[in-house]
């Protein structure tokens, strides 16, 4: 498991959270948190930001997923040769307090050196308890420059943000399935089963129909919901109808990962306006909705690789089972359901 995380991190990294908004100029950042004392003003704005990620989970994330804004997922920030650990509740050895140091009355702990071996946000476990893992802002940055070229992409505080939460999703459905990942029936290698479906004659196309089935079954309204529904799962079955079983159970899990985290991010992102007083400029909530409907429309031009169609394809899922299945979250964690069995368990 640790070193499936530690690809996806590699991923995160080389495709830096490239989610639309991340390409903005960049902004100045004023902290909204209280951090006393000893704390540089280099990493100040990271604990801040940090600290708004953690406001948007308090405020709203129940809204979201009940149950995720309160759970408090510890943060462990890579800072030059340290990394930094706030609200874990019994941090491991190696690290030690930081006098006269909190963060939204948290304590903070320093190390040397690094639990994740690349400047990547990611989930990582930590001490038993899982975490989001994420350099300073800054330190991000340089990643992105070195991966893109200087000015490329400039990392803003709003996308510092949800990165975090991104990452805080997939800290807290770990922490319920205990890191139990479910395979959906067979154990795959990732980077084998990439190369054998970008290898079928053209790819890309009954992909891009799934995901603009699914972009309109989430506009139609309610009488027509159901058989726009049944119009995706009819496509992804044609696509599937002499599919070997283990693309089938990639699919299932690489959706039901990064797609249950893509939605989540949404979700909350598109509430992010109405959390209260705040110094991150955030899009409007309409806005970050737009955008993933055009997003999903052609999933294929996700900048997360192959595997980023299924950031969208699952998130399209779920955000359609919220106007079919209003109870699927209850479920879909603690049995480990596909989404695709829960819409089609919604239409019958």
């Amino acid at each position: 498991m640790k070193n499936k995380l530690l690809a996806r991190a590699m991923i995160l990294l080389l495709t830096v959270f490239l989610l639309g908004a991340c390409v903005v100029p960049a902004a100045t950042v004023t902290p909204t948190a209280t951090i006393r004392a000893t704390a540089t003003p280099r990493t100040a704005p990271e604990f801040s930001e940090a600290v708004e990620a953690w406001h948007l989970l308090a405020t709203q994330g129940d809204q979201v997923w009940p149950g995720w804004g309160t759970t408090r997922i510890p943060l462990l920030i890579r800072s030059r040769e340290f990394d930094l650990l706030v609200g874990h509740p019994s941090p491991p050895e190696g690290f030690n307090a930081l006098p006269d140091v909190t963060v939204a009355d948290q304590p903070v702990y320093r190390r040397q050196g690094h639990l994740v071996p690349v400047p990547a946000a990611t989930a990582w476990e930590v001490g038993g308890v899982w975490s989001v893992a994420v350099p300073t802002r800054a330190e991000f940055q340089q990643a992105i420059d070195a991966q893109l070229g200087k000015g490329v992409v400039q990392l803003d505080a709003a996308s510092y943000v949800r990165a975090i939460v991104h990452e805080a999703f997939h800290a807290y459905a770990m922490t319920v399935i205990q890191g139990n990942v479910p395979n959906f029936g067979a154990d795959v290698d990732e980077g084998e089963m990439i190369q054998q479906l970008a290898a079928l004659p053209d790819p890309d196309r009954p992909y891009n129909a799934e995901g603009a089935a699914l972009a309109k079954a989430l506009q139609v309204d309610y009488q027509t919901v159901h058989e726009a529904a049944a119009d995706f799962l009819k496509l992804r079955h044609a696509r599937r109808s002499e599919s070997d079983p283990a693309i089938v159970a990639y699919e299932q899990m690489t959706e039901w990962v990064e797609g249950l985290a893509r939605y989540a991010e949404v979700a909350l992102m598109k509430r992010a306006d109405q959390a209260g007083e705040t110094s991150i400029n955030y899009q409007a909530g309409t806005a970050v909705w737009q955008q993933f409907l055009t997003d999903l429309a052609q999933p294929t031009s996700s900048p997360d690789g192959f595997r980023g169609r299924y950031y969208f394809l699952g998130a399209g899922q779920a955000f359609l089972l919220d106007r079919l299945l209003p109870d699927w979250k209850s479920r879909v964690l603690s049995e480990k359901i596909s989404l695709e069995d829960l819409l089609q368990e919604a239409i019958k």
